[in-house]
């Protein structure tokens, strides 16, 4: 009977225990697993950590060169054809990639790996990030000496997304022009980090759009819900720091299908992230994937953030300008710039200016443009 009380007591115990986070090794690469002298691409990985769906390991810029016997272990993933400039080349890198499961997201805090150059005529440098919604988070970057086998590593603290992946890349560089046959080789790459449940509730769809008057509209729906009490809609620019901006209640408890929607009824410009902090009634919170929303209907708007900096939103005019000045009233310069022709949105950070009057000046072939800014601290 004691043992039957003790198993309740277990099983009662293990219902109120939050899920939390399961640290080790995501996947690795030994490359013992390659089919044929050459691999396959993508490199299926030797491992996967719990919470982990897939991964995958693939190249770009350069050539699949072979898998030979040097290293920790037998094999290793050789390649060449790497550029000969003295900075990395963003087209040309190895990726390493891991994809959560449905319901769980990755974290990444570190990177661990072994190079070899077949002679001094391989590539000499390298350079490590992990990329996610277009953006690169720089990890670690090195020099790799002429002979041995040399260990490498890094950290980082990455989070991705339910169900989504993250995708760490290795760019080499400085192979000699003479020798482009010369080997770059890779062994025994390990991922490291957490992986954890990404959301209580159920998630289904959920996307984004912006209208004709610039205004953000989010739609979302649930399959179920268990003591959800809402979301909160996350906001962020392209350093990816999230903001509260609107509360939505949710149903509480539900087994069908639930809709959502938010409309944003101030103005937005240019590039925006997009997110969802669900909350549970007992305070236990995860979060959604992060959607890019990008308005940029309309002219020429200026606005003012936060205190520290201006936001420049090109609209229809993207290309017209080519240097843009911040001014005193009196006309003397504080600041000036260049604008890539490419850019819709333009942000200039003054921390140090006071409440008061300035002048923008956005200057290009075609003409000036001239703004005043009230500025407030």
């Amino acid at each position: 009977m004691k043992v039957i009380y003790f198993w309740i007591f277990l099983l009662f115990l293990a219902a109120f225990i939050p899920n939390t986070p399961v640290f080790g090794q995501l996947a690795s690469w030994n490359f013992e697993n390659v089919s044929g002298p050459i691999p396959s691409i993508p490199i299926l990985p030797s491992a996967l950590g719990a919470g982990i769906a897939s991964g995958g390991g693939s190249l770009s810029g350069a050539q699949n060169s072979g898998s030979p016997t040097t290293c920790a272990s037998p094999e290793t993933w050789a390649t060449n054809f790497w550029p000969i400039t003295t900075v990395r080349n963003t087209g040309s890198y190895m990726s390493f990639m891991v994809t959560a499961s449905e319901g769980y997201r990755a974290n990444i805090s570190g990177i661990s790996f072994i190079l070899s150059r077949s002679s001094s005529s391989a590539p000499s440098d390298f350079y490590v990030s992990v990329y996610r919604w277009g953006i690169e988070t720089f990890i670690t970057s090195g020099v790799v000496p002429i002979s041995g086998c040399n260990n490498f590593s890094g950290t980082c603290n990455v989070s991705g997304t339910s169900g989504g992946s993250l995708e760490v890349r290795i760019y080499l560089f400085r192979q000699n022009s003479a020798a482009m046959t010369a080997t770059m080789r890779i062994d025994n790459v390990s991922l490291s980090g957490t992986t954890e449940v990404a959301l209580p509730v159920s998630l289904g769809h959920f996307s984004g759009h912006c209208n004709e008057q610039n205004f953000p509209n989010l739609i979302w729906e649930t399959h179920s819900e268990s003591k959800n009490h809402g979301f909160w809609v996350q906001e962020a620019l392209s350093d990816l720091v999230f903001n509260d901006v609107f509360f939505v209640a949710g149903y509480g408890e539900s087994q069908s299908k639930r809709q959502y929607n938010w409309q944003d009824f101030q103005e937005k410009r240019g590039l925006i992230y997009y997110r969802l902090k669900q909350i549970d009634y007992d305070g236990v919170f995860a979060y959604s994937k992060i959607i890019p929303l990008r308005c940029e209907q309309g002219e020429l708007l200026v606005t003012q953030p936060d205190n520290t900096s201006i936001n420049i939103f090109l609209g229809n005019q993207t290309g017209q300008f080519e240097e843009w000045s911040l001014l005193h009233s009196g006309g003397n310069r504080i600041q000036a710039g260049k604008i890539d022709i490419d850019y819709r949105q333009i942000k200039i950070t003054c921390p140090n200016i006071r409440t008061g009057i300035y002048i923008l000046l956005l200057s290009g072939k075609r003409g000036n443009v001239v703004k005043k800014i009230s500025w407030v601290e």
